[in-house]
């Protein structure tokens, strides 16, 4: 057995005192920790490892350090982070979750999109520019934006028609093709320094739709460079 092997099999056996300690079915633990029962039974058996998310989502309704899970080093047990105030808690959770934190990321940039907007209107009228022609340049702007939220959201249909056709690989694709296009659009100028270490960007050159989200990614620059310069 591999090194490699032989550390996987230690999280799994880790991992199963976990379960049974908890005194639920694999079912229950399961959706205890946000995870459908198909996929956390790969993670028990070994087709995929445990993932660091799903080690802190395990810590944190369970109380039974990431760390530990992951190491087998450090402290076995901590409180269920009853500590943290409601926000903060609810701030967690929404981190560990892997469909409300791509929507998050979306509003982020709008929002970030917004603030550029409002900030070239105010500027325009402190160079002297009339409002007529300031709030034309808004105007034109937010058109840009309308375009930009538009790519996600067709992006997110065609997940969902991949769903209904019952095609998991598709709807994988598009997943991984909206989210780096979100995290690619989120970074702007930092992206290429960034794309190597991305999971989802990566995914892209294996799923071989490296040259889908290029051109996505090209057109909404373009619409970006109008805005807030």
């Amino acid at each position: 057995m591999s090194e490699s092997d032989q550390h996987n099999e230690e999280v799994r056996k880790r991992l199963k005192t976990v379960v049974n300690a908890s005194g639920k079915s694999s079912r229950a633990f399961s959706e205890s920790i946000g995870l459908k029962p198909t996929s956390f039974h790969k993670v028990l058996t070994g087709p995929a490892g445990l993932t660091i998310p799903l080690a802190n989502s395990i810590e944190l309704n369970h109380g039974y350090r990431a760390a530990w899970l992951l190491t087998g080093k450090g402290l076995m047990k901590v409180g269920k982070h009853k500590q943290l105030s409601p926000l903060e808690r609810c701030l967690l959770e929404v981190s560990l979750s892997s469909t409300q934190k791509w929507r998050i990321l979306e509003l982020l940039i709008i929002e970030k999109i917004n603030k550029d907007i409002a900030n070239q209107f105010w500027d325009t009228l402190r160079d002297g520019t009339d409002l007529q022609a300031g709030d034309k340049r808004r105007t034109a702007a937010h058109i840009k934006l309308d375009k930009i939220t538009n790519v996600f959201s067709e992006l997110r249909e065609e997940e969902k028609t991949c769903l209904e056709n019952h095609d998991p690989q598709g709807q994988k694709l598009y997943a991984l093709l909206t989210q780096a296009l979100l995290l690619a659009t989120y970074y702007g100028e930092e992206w290429d320094s960034l794309k190597n270490n991305c999971e989802e960007y990566q995914a892209l050159v294996v799923g071989d739709i490296l040259e889908d989200f290029d051109k996505l990614l090209s057109y909404i620059n373009d619409l970006l460079s109008g805005i807030g310069s």
